[in-house]
């Protein structure tokens, strides 16, 4: 009794207080649902992994606010499906979508502000596809990358390319001083 007793208590304390990796096995679906936390208590991360130690099902990411840095969908330890990554403060970073761990269709990529920066189009081998980028709402450039190799590109607004190429030339100079 006193056992039982015991083990109540630090189950309670636990859940109340926690801190570092707390990993909970479910009977009903063979599986082990996992949750990491930073210093503060605040949960870090969570998961669910197979009865084969693989993750499977719904990933959460948080920063140490709270806030989600990321969610994505795991199938038997490959992502699988659609994913959403976010900035610090909320907005929408990037989306992202996989099949059975391969990278596939359109990625886009937006600032802080929600302004589209990057938008690429996977063809299903690594970081195979199309890339195109974006400035103030403007596409410029675009590149094809095929077996991991550049193809082609494009530079459809002069203006903007140079512009940026200059402020990134600028930017290494000043970082080498």
């Amino acid at each position: 009794m006193k056992t039982i007793i015991t083990v109540l208590f630090v189950s309670v304390f636990s859940f109340g207080f926690a801190q570092g990796l707390v990993e909970s096995y479910d009977e009903s679906c063979k599986c082990t649902h996992i949750q990491n936390h930073f210093d503060n208590g605040q949960i870090s991360t969570e998961y669910t992994e197979n009865a084969a130690g693989k993750k499977h099902g719904e990933e959460t990411v948080y920063y140490a606010d709270g806030n989600i840095q990321y969610k994505r969908t795991w199938k038997n330890g490959s992502l699988d499906g659609i994913g959403t990554h976010y900035h610090r403060n909320g907005s929408v970073y990037y989306e992202e979508s996989h099949d059975d761990g391969i990278k596939n269709g359109a990625w886009s990529f937006r600032d802080e502000d929600g302004d589209l920066i990057q938008v690429i189009n996977y063809s299903g081998n690594d970081n195979d596809g199309t890339y195109e980028y974006y400035h103030a709402g403007v596409k410029y450039y675009t590149q094809t990358v095929s077996s991991g190799k550049l193809i082609s590109e494009n530079v459809l607004n002069q203006t903007i390319y140079d512009q940026l190429k200059a402020e990134a030339e600028a930017a290494k100079a000043a970082g080498k001083q």
